[in-house]
């Protein structure tokens, strides 16, 4: 299983600005409302932040992985988010976020969710791809490392 399969040029978010996770949320639930992925973006943010609620996401080092099951899409959604600034996101305690993988599931295909976080956290446990990510001067630029560093490590 490849990321590329499920990356898509219009979920990619280069330099987000927000104050915190409640607001980071919902701008990605208007990114995959905006590109008409899901009916309402009030509704993913809400499932993402029930989520986040019950467990962070937050990978350390700067990294997090926002996941929900959502009704009514066909396949996953991966939506890769880099922030202008790290945003305190998750816990007090934890590491604010510059780097988002944030993954949304239909119900149903939880082995393909699994699988997809795992792919992930894959390539988070890579320094070296983490930093060509980060520096992305652009949103395809950051779309082409995420795929160069997925194509690196099977």
């Amino acid at each position: 299983m490849r990321l590329s399969d499920y990356l898509r040029e219009d979920l990619v978010l280069h330099h987000l600005a927000a104050e915190g996770t409640l607001e980071t949320l919902d701008a990605f639930g208007a990114l995959f409302e905006s590109g008409g992925h899901v009916p309402s973006g009030e509704s993913a943010a809400e499932a993402l932040k029930a989520r986040e609620q019950t467990h962070t996401t937050c990978l350390g080092q700067g990294v997090a992985v926002p996941y929900a099951t959502f009704p009514g899409l066909s396949a996953p959604l991966i939506l890769v988010a880099t922030a202008r600034e790290p945003i305190p996101f998750g816990p007090p305690d934890a590491d604010p976020v510059d780097l988002f993988f944030v993954l949304l599931s239909p119900p149903g295909r939880e082995g393909e969710h699994i699988k997809l976080l795992a792919r992930i956290c894959r390539i988070a446990q890579h320094p070296e791809d983490l930093e060509e990510v980060r520096s992305a001067p652009d949103a395809q630029y950051l779309l082409e490392a995420i795929l160069k560093a997925d194509a690196r490590h099977v």
